[in-house]
């Protein structure tokens, strides 16, 4: 049985875990953004992001995950 310390932690790690979601995709779209649909339709060359900017993404990502990880493990 789960203590209602533990309860609520949970309930923290939860919400948490939700801003973090929630401020990845704001930081994805406000950074990205959207491409024009005559660019794509056109098919010209979309310059990449820069390496630093993708590894930065991929370690939100990856502390998201942590996160989530985290939350059940102290769940079980």
């Amino acid at each position: 049985m789960m203590s209602e310390s533990l309860f609520t932690g949970m309930l923290v790690l939860f919400w948490v875990a939700e801003a973090a979601f929630g401020g990845l995709v704001a930081y994805w779209f406000i950074t990205q953004g959207f491409d024009s649909d005559k660019d794509t339709a056109s098919g010209a060359q979309i310059e990449l992001e820069d390496r630093s900017e993708t590894l930065q993404s991929l370690a939100m990502w990856g502390g998201f995950f942590g996160l989530l990880l985290l939350g059940i493990i102290v769940g079980t």
